[in-house]
């Protein structure tokens, strides 16, 4: 972006200079600089390519097919490559709660050929819905944002459309498909990634660093957590720590702990998220940071998650034993994506995992570059093994949990593990887990010691 606006400066400073007003660049120029913006415009926001077009060619609006049609695509989220900062939030459609004046707002055409309004899905009266579910497809949309639809203005109301208040869960574990409005269409086909649906893990937590922006930046984001009570997060320590020579240093009062995110780059969502300071840390007393050993934290939180109004928020079970082999597990997180290169996921991704048996994964791990010696440690499981799927870097201390019950379309989950390392990111071999049944009664003893209720992870 900085190489392109040197090279518009210096082809058309000397012009601006000279001139008393704007005219018309030479055919030349013209093509020049329809040359760069073409190149140019592949990883830039739509007003910045509308912007330029008017520069190069204020009389023609057709510059190159190719820029031409970014101006349908919806806003997906990327990456800014020169400052590894997912982009801003602010960047993206206003709150539409927020005093929205349905005259300012992006016009549409329906699918029938009826004129429209850009609002976000429930927003619009849901005869589109099909069992409560939108399904949204990332790739094609009539509005610049995918989490917006081209509603009928007759059907379009300033404030979401909420039929009645969605009660917390009261018991562990639950997925709340009533919070899972939003859901992702096709997406196993979609650059080979699955996301999770809204609501669909709402223990999970991520962990940032803390900074005078509210907007989320990778750089401050640290991996992720889980909500076992809701004043308590659990975590792997080496996501909240660094080690000096002579002592262990904790980052926490530089941590604040988001639960209820989902899109990292927009506020459309249906509910908001929540973040809390942290109070105290709770480390276990064995914690090796090489090779990781016991490498599990309890955060405890300046105050609570509102669980009341936040059905999209909620605790996690905790399992006291280990699932049986073969089981298929799934881990989540906003970390890299091994398949595009040094990207963060935007939206909150899942992975699906078989539970490796002990004996089976050390034997896996002996053949790398661990050595043939390597002794898998109890506090410690794997799960995984399938070329190309798997957790990567920013996805530590994000649970891996496994079904537990299902009841309907409604599934509860038990968290077994939490990511600790693997050799690799997306290799045919297993990934090692913080082994939480084997740390299940140190969890208990320290939810006592802080006279906090154990009930509240378990089923």
């Amino acid at each position: 972006m900085r190489i392109l606006i040197f090279l518009l400066g210096t082809v058309l400073l000397p012009s601006f200079v000279s001139l008393q007003a704007p005219q018309e660049l030479d055919a030349d120029t013209r093509k020049y600089l329809d040359y760069i913006v073409k190149k140019a415009t592949e990883d830039i926001d739509n007003n910045t390519v509308d912007w330029l077009k008017r520069i190069v060619s204020p009389n023609d609006t057709q510059i190159s097919t190719e820029s031409s049609a970014r101006t349908s695509v919806p806003v997906t989220p990327t990456i800014d490559s020169s400052t590894d900062k997912l982009l801003s939030k602010s960047n993206l459609p206003s709150d539409p709660d927020l005093e929205e004046d349905f005259e300012d707002s992006e016009k549409c055409v329906t699918d029938d050929g009826s004129d429209g309004l850009c609002v976000r899905y429930h927003q619009c009266d849901d005869r589109g819905l099909i069992d409560n579910t939108t399904l949204i497809d990332l790739r094609a949309a009539m509005c610049r944002h995918y989490l917006m639809k081209c509603c009928l203005q007759s059907e379009a109301h300033k404030q979401p459309k909420k039929d009645k208040p969605l009660p917390p869960q009261s018991e562990c574990g639950w997925s709340n498909p009533d919070a899972s409005i939003l859901r992702i269409k096709n997406q196993y086909n979609i650059n080979k990634k699955t996301y999770a649906d809204y609501g669909e893990f709402p223990w999970m937590v991520a962990l940032i660093k803390k900074d005078d922006s509210a907007d989320w930046s990778q750089k401050n984001y640290l991996g992720g957590g889980t909500i076992i009570h809701p004043s308590v997060v659990v975590t792997a320590t080496h996501k909240i720590s660094l080690h000096s020579r002579f002592k262990q240093i904790f980052l926490v009062c530089q941590i604040k702990c988001r639960a209820g995110e989902w899109d990292t780059q927009t506020d459309l969502e249906l509910y908001p998220y929540q973040e809390r300071d942290i109070k105290k840390v709770i480390t276990h007393e064995e914690y090796y940071m090489t090779p990781a050993y016991n490498d599990i934290s309890l955060l405890i939180l300046e105050k609570p998650y509102n669980l009341t109004d936040a059905p999209h928020i909620g605790v996690a079970c905790l399992s006291p034993d280990l699932p049986t082999p073969g089981t298929q597990c799934f881990s989540m997180g906003w970390g890299k994506e091994f398949q595009k290169k040094n990207e963060y996921a935007v939206i909150l991704k899942k992975v699906q995992l078989p539970y490796v048996p002990f004996e089976e994964c050390q034997a896996s791990l002996r053949k790398t570059r661990l050595s043939a010696r390597y002794n898998l440690h109890p506090s410690h499981i794997c799960a995984g093994g399938e070329e190309g799927v798997d957790t990567c870097k920013g996805d530590g201390g994000s649970s891996l949990v496994c079904p537990i019950m299902e009841t309907g379309e409604t599934t509860r989950y038990a968290v077994y593990g939490m990511v600790a390392f693997g050799i690799g990111c997306g290799k045919p071999i297993p990934a090692v887990y913080v082994n939480i049944p084997h740390l299940y009664r140190w969890i208990g003893a320290k939810m006592l010691e802080e006279r906090l209720e154990r009930f509240s992870y378990r089923y």
